[in-house]
């Protein structure tokens, strides 16, 4: 194989493609990026067996063919390599030689026919939607991923939080769902651009998204998502309007003097007021009070105030809406001038 490309398209194929590869890998061909020409490209591929992206770069291929080499060296190389036209061709052994302006290497590789077999993306239907629309649902519901009508909807719950968006969609497509994987959710929230169009299908238990030049590819998670609806508070007499702004800054000043494991913060709401109080047995209490829009009689609940902060910081509006049951059921967390979107967070007992 001998191609030659330019090295800023090179650089940004391998920065998309890159964070798919796990530091630790039992099979050391996984470390690897995969390089091979297709036609007037070359494609780069990344897997961990569960997740897999695809990229491929405009290139003018002298001798097709194709190679590994390692991701994460190749990514420190040709990020310090001026901005030029770049040369690889493959050698003996699957060692490469890459030249770049006055600069030279010659880098160990693996051969290709050990490289896993990545799907290539096929599926019967596909739903559009505007990079946008996806990247700002995903902001709106990640941070709640675990760690261990016609629309689209998006759910992630940890058990202790749960989120929702739900936008809707043109066309007529067939209901699909999945679960799909945390690290691929980072990896579409991280390349997903505003502006261009992304197309999305889940087939034959794998979720794909492709975009111009861009494939990427997950294995579904097997099991069955939580009732997500029964989870969410029909009825919420106690509705609270606030800066999202003045409550986050008062929830973190706070916060410094909770537990640091759970972060508890007591939330006491009383006429136009909300007082936020935390307690640390080591290292004393602190108590804030902020000006809300809320009419009701005086309600105490307890929250984490990690969780709350991560619901206000995936909002965009500048006020935002508590609804609250009683002072032991979940509350819901919203936007004040955007509907389909909403966090639940489960209460604490302080």
């Amino acid at each position: 194989m001998e191609v030659y490309v330019d090295r800023d398209a090179f650089l940004k194929g391998l920065q998309m493609v890159h964070n798919v590869v796990e530091p630790r890998q039992t099979l050391p061909i996984l470390a690897n990026v995969l390089l091979e020409t297709d036609k007037d490209t070359l494609r780069l591929t990344a897997t961990d067996l569960e997740v897999g992206a695809r990229v491929s770069v405009p290139a003018k291929v002298a001798t097709g063919g194709s190679v590994t080499l390692s991701a994460r060296k190749l990514l420190e190389i040709v990020k310090e390599l001026p901005a030029a036209g770049l040369s690889l061709k493959v050698q003996e052994n699957s060692w490469v030689a890459m030249r770049c302006g006055g600069a030279s290497y010659k880098l160990v590789g693996l051969s290709a026919s050990d490289f896993p077999a990545v799907a290539t993306g096929a599926a019967s239907a596909w739903i559009t939607l505007d990079g946008k629309v996806l990247r700002d649902m995903l902001t709106q519901t990640i941070f709640a991923v675990s760690h261990d009508d016609r629309e689209m909807r998006l759910v992630a719950t940890d058990g202790h939080r749960l989120a929702l968006v739900s936008r809707p969609l043109a066309g007529d497509t067939a209901a699909v769902s999945g679960i799909v994987p945390r690290k691929a959710v980072q990896e579409i929230a991280r390349i997903v651009g505003s502006g261009e169009d992304v197309q999305v299908a889940i087939s034959d238990n794998q979720f794909i998204l492709q975009m111009p030049n861009v494939l990427l590819m997950a294995r579904l998670i097997e099991g069955t998502f939580p009732n997500y609806e029964q989870v969410v508070p029909k009825a919420h007499p106690h509705k609270i309007v606030v800066s999202r702004a003045a409550l986050t800054a008062a929830l973190r000043r706070v916060s410094v003097l909770s537990e640091e494991r759970t972060k508890p913060v007591k939330f006491t709401l009383s006429p136009g007021l909300l007082k936020l109080t935390a307690y640390s047995p080591d290292f004393g209490e602190a108590e804030e009070q902020i000006e809300v829009q809320y009419a009701g009689e005086e309600l105490t609940i307890g929250f984490n105030s990690r969780y709350v902060l991560d619901a206000l910081g995936a909002q965009d509006s500048e006020q935002v809406v508590i609804e609250l049951k009683d002072g032991l059921s979940p509350g819901i967390v919203k936007s004040f001038e955007e509907e389909g979107s909403l966090c639940v967070i489960m209460p604490m007992r302080i």
